[in-house]
Order: C-alpha cells, then structure tokens, then sequence
C-alpha cells in the first residue's frame, strides 16, 4: 500500500490522547497440524523462514498448499519487547489485500442490481468532493478498481504522512482523507493506462457506503468474513481488534534500529487497508474465490480477471494483481499488501498446479531501508521454492 516512507524529526512516544488500537501482544492457543511436518518442503521451508528471521525480519507467518498438501511455518516475534512469538493464529495487518476484498464487495453488489461496475462515480459522491479532483467526473467505479483512473495517490503525500504522525492512533474518515487528493494533478489521463493508487479504492469505499446505506465495513463481515468462517478477520478503525495482534515494526529512522509503528493508523478501515487477518483465514478466502468459486460468479471472476499492464514487474486486473513480471518464476495472481509497519503476500500460481503461497511479515517493506532488500530476497528465495 505504502508508496514512500519520510524522515520525520518526530518522537514517537508522542501517541497523543487517544487510546490505541494495538497494545502489548497476548500469545495465542496454536497446536501445529502433525501432517505440516510430513510436507516434502517442510525441511526447506522452515529454513527459509528462520534464514530471514536472522536477517532481520521480525516475524513471519507463511502458508503453502501444492499437491502434497497444506504446510504452515512461523519464526520470529510477534511482540519484540514482551517476547511473544509469531504465531500462526495471530491476526497481522493484510494492508492492501483489503482491495481485493473490497473489490469482492463491488462484484456482488453488481450481480443483485446495487450498480454496475461501469457507473460513474460521481453518481454516488458529493459533488462537491468530484469537483476537487481532477478528472473524477470522468471515471467509472471499474476505472478506480483497475487503477486506470490516473489518481494523484493519497499515500505518496508528505502532508498525509505528517498528519498520521502528529495523529497518531487516529481513526481515519473517508471524506478527511480524499482531501490529500484535492486539487492535485493526476499521473495520466483516465483510461489511458494503468498506475496504482491508493485514492482509487477509497473512492470506491465511499461509494459503496453510499449505495449500501451502510459502511462497506459491515458489507465485508456480512458479506464475505461471516460466511466464509473467517473468524481472526477484523477492520482496524471499524471496529476493535483483539490483544494477540501482532506488532508492527519498521526502520523509521534509516539508522539500523526497527521501531514499533503499530499505532501509526495510514487510514486503516477506509477501502484501501486496514483488514488483519491470519493465513489460515486468507487461504479460505482465496480458496473461495479461485478454486470452490462460492464468492462471486464466473462471470464476475472473468471481469476480475482483466489485467491491463502497468509495468514491466505487474499487471493489474479488477481488483487483483498479477506480479514478479520482472523475476525468474512464474507470474501469481492474488495481492500484495504493504503498510507502514506490516507486509503480506496472497498468491496462488496458475501455470504451476495452482500452488498457493500466504504469508505475513510484521516489518513494513516498501519504505527505503536495508530490510526493504531482505525482505524482496525473502519474497523471491519463498516463490522459486513454493514453484519449484
């Protein structure tokens, strides 16, 4: 999700007043499936956790079910300073795989006649909110989910990163978030091509709320967590989260030292971020999706799955992406997520018997430190051995 992380002469003991969301980490009842051990990869894949462990990673959780089954693994801490270990019924911040679940929303508000993907979307949002951005009078709600709207993005804003630091453990609206984009310059033109950005989803969630009548929040526990059993899923800043969430770290200072960054909020609850969830709960999720076929209709996957190029590393289709266009393994489709203190990967690989790859690390990856590059190394070393 996060695009670029700010050298901030700001001390982080300065939480402010308002009660924070993630407090020291509870441990949690976890009994390993025997069968994980029996894994032909078991060997090789608790190494690899444990390899990036000792090079700095904090924690990490992963997933892989391929033709010998279903293996889980885990290494490192969950909380550094109580000493609780990551374990894989701890709920870790999903970040942007929170798009793909809002997309999942959309497609199922179109199939019952709520809207249509191509709608516009100042249908549904204040006019005097479209009249601040440029071109958003243009675009459709499909546009937004595709990222081909061309958006100036909230998140690569140096206001917005100041304000999560000088609010932090704030609880986000829609509408005070948007204006980060008012008046801004867009990247491209709408429909030209394809550039992520975060304001896209946001603008959908506002959207949906509006044809709801109700925030897209519910829309998502009623709607895709509740009926699928998904219950280590929550929505920060809609509704609690519970005490064995994991910490969130990061390198805020570029000088070697991981900070606790749980509680600086980068608009969680708001369409572009802001699920936790655990691996067990994402592999439900996106098993029903692409293998049971219980979420949305075929016709509805097969929209999903339109992907316009955006670079030479991704393409990206209606809610979902096809990445590593740019690394020796085969392509995955799925989502990344990427916040301030937390990383994951959802992916399932078509052209290699559909393996499926989860993980989530408790360290954010897309801000320009030396764990960055650890991380990317993990990310790679875990696809060519899950493929392999």
């Amino acid at each position: 999700m996060m695009k670029k992380y700010f050298t901030l002469f700001v001390l982080l003991g300065i939480f402010g007043c308002q009660k924070a969301d993630i407090v020291s980490t509870e441990t949690c009842a976890y009994e390993p499936n025997m069968d994980y051990l029996q894994h032909p990869k078991a060997d090789e894949l608790s190494a690899l956790l444990e390899k990036y462990r000792k090079l700095g990673l904090p924690g990490i959780v992963a997933l892989v079910e391929d033709d010998h089954g279903i293996w889980v693994g885990h290494a490192g801490k969950a909380d550094i300073d109580a000493g609780v270990p990551f374990l894989p019924c701890q709920p870790s911040k999903a970040a942007s795989i929170t798009k793909m679940m809002v997309a999942i929303v959309a497609f199922k508000m179109q199939e019952r006649g709520d809207w249509s993907l191509d709608d516009k979307i100042q249908d549904y949002i204040s006019k005097d909110i479209i009249d601040r951005i440029p071109h958003a009078d243009t675009v459709t709600v499909r546009h937004c989910l595709q990222h081909t709207t061309g958006f100036y993005d909230i998140i690569s804003d140096s206001d917005f990163y100041l304000s999560v630091l000088n609010n932090p453990n704030r609880h986000w609206k829609a509408e005070e978030l948007i204006r980060f984009a008012y008046d801004k310059k867009g990247e491209f033109t709408p429909g030209s091509r394809s550039g992520y950005s975060n304001t896209n989803t946001l603008l959908v969630s506002m959207a949906m709320d509006a044809v709801l009548g109700y925030s897209h929040a519910r829309a998502l526990r009623e709607e895709i967590w509740t009926p699928l059993g998904m219950g280590d899923t929550y929505y920060q800043s809609r509704e609690s989260l519970p005490d064995h969430v994991a910490q969130g770290y990061y390198d805020l200072y570029n000088d070697g030292s991981i900070l606790n960054v749980s509680n600086l909020i980068t608009g969680s609850g708001n369409g572009y971020g802001g699920v936790f969830s655990t691996v067990y709960d994402l592999h439900v999720f996106l098993r029903a999706l692409f293998f049971e076929k219980t979420l949305i209709s075929q016709e509805s996957l097969d929209q999903m799955l339109v992907f316009v190029n955006e670079n030479e590393k991704r393409d990206i289709g209606v809610g979902v992406l096809r990445p590593f266009l740019d690394l020796p393994v085969p392509p995955g489709v799925g989502h990344t997520g990427r916040d301030l203190g937390y990383s994951a990967d959802m992916f399932y690989f078509p052209t290699v018997n559909d393996q499926i790859m989860i993980f989530m690390v408790n360290y954010g990856t897309d801000g320009d430190t030396p764990l960055r590059e650890v991380f990317w190394a993990f990310e790679q070393e875990m696809i060519e051995l899950v493929t392999d």
